[in-house]
């Protein structure tokens, strides 16, 4: 089963754009899905490469329901069908918007 990286106050990792992490309590950017990693080892080995890592990064199973050129991700439904909190921006629908 496929891991997101989640923060207690910034919530679950969406993905990164030109070196910026986005967030889905910070600012989600119009994103409606989350990178999902094979693992803890893959996600941790991307987590390597940050600048700086927040204290209590944890990860969080979920079963990825979008695929996108090759990567996998989560919608906001998989998320929350996973135990997990939404957006600020609340959405129930699945967008089309490309994942970050």
């Amino acid at each position: 089963m496929s891991v997101v990286i989640t923060h207690p106050e910034n919530g679950i990792f969406i993905g990164e754009a030109l070196g910026v992490g986005f967030w889905s309590k910070l600012d989600p950017a119009g994103q409606t899905c989350a990178v999902c990693f094979r693992d803890e080892k893959d996600a941790l080995e991307f987590i390597a490469t940050w600048f700086e890592v927040p204290e209590g990064i944890e990860f969080a199973k979920v079963v990825p329901d979008i695929k996108n050129n090759g990567s996998l991700y989560a919608s906001i439904q998989a998320l929350r069908n996973a135990g997990l909190d939404g957006w600020i921006e609340e959405r129930t629908e699945t967008a089309n918007a490309l994942p970050i």
